[in-house]
């Protein structure tokens, strides 16, 4: 297919336990995504019946936007970083102009993939999302688009979409981080030093896997996991400016 009419999506989702959570993101996926997409799956070695959910799932029969399904079912936890790069590898065989990642906790907005197709489209180096954060940024308009621009900082990964061309200069996902991490806020970092912009839709997302949905054993091993790799992330910040750490990543996947 010519690259310059494919509009497809590879949407790319790393599930990890919260099964319950899991349903209801998909359910806004297939009713809120009106442009065609992929759907790409990694399953983090989940315990509850995540696995079993996702083989008998069939999204080309939840939406007629759907091309294809593709579900990784990791035997353990390998961690985000190596769910994430897993389905880039995956989305590699299908060179789909665009790509999206997405946690398995957020609620979409509708008509939010033409929306942020639009955005790249019209600004090459835009990586655009929902915004899931606390805090707004400026409205702006960038070439006949209207995005939030955020000016400094991460996009996180619980939503994106950015161009297969950022992909292509900077490559995968950094597993330093171990389980959990930085791994999102060291991608778009490195999107920034090779002159990517980070924006979001004006209109705001609903990450729903917060406050009663995000307690217990996980949560304190992911407050854990983020205050260990502070420092580590700031290190990598200065190499990736200093041009003393590559900015392109090669494709890592724990225990592989």
């Amino acid at each position: 297919m010519n690259e310059l009419l494919n509009k497809t999506t590879s949407v790319m989702i790393v599930t990890y336990n919260r099964l319950s959570l899991t349903r209801r993101m998909l359910k806004s996926l297939f009713e809120k995504t009106n442009s065609d997409f992929r759907l790409i799956i990694v399953d983090n070695g989940s315990a509850d019946e995540s696995a079993e959910f996702l083989k008998l799932l069939q999204p080309m029969q939840e939406s007629q936007y759907c091309k294809s399904y593709d579900l990784e079912l990791h035997p353990k936890n390998l961690g985000i970083a190596s769910g994430r790069n897993k389905a880039l590898l995956i989305a590699d065989k299908y060179k789909d102009p665009y790509l999206s990642t997405m946690d398995n906790d957020i609620e979409l907005i509708d008509n939010w993939l033409p929306k942020c197709i639009e955005v790249i489209d019209k600004n090459s180096n835009f990586v655009v999302g929902l915004n899931m954060e606390e805090v707004n940024y400026p409205i702006t308009e960038v070439n006949g688009v209207t995005v939030q621009l955020k000016p400094q900082g991460n996009c996180g990964t619980a939503h994106t979409v950015f161009p297969r061309s950022l992909h292509n200069a900077i490559g995968y996902f950094n597993t330093e981080f171990g389980l959990y991490g930085e791994e999102d806020a060291d991608y778009f970092i490195r999107a920034r030093v090779v002159g990517y912009k980070i924006s979001y839709l004006p209109e705001n997302g609903i990450h729903f896997g917060v406050g009663e949905n995000d307690v217990g054993e996980y949560r304190e091993f992911k407050t854990k996991m983020h205050a260990e790799n502070l420092e580590k992330f700031r290190a990598c910040c200065y190499q990736y400016y200093g041009k003393q750490k590559p900015i392109y990543t090669k494709y890592s996947c724990v225990d592989e």
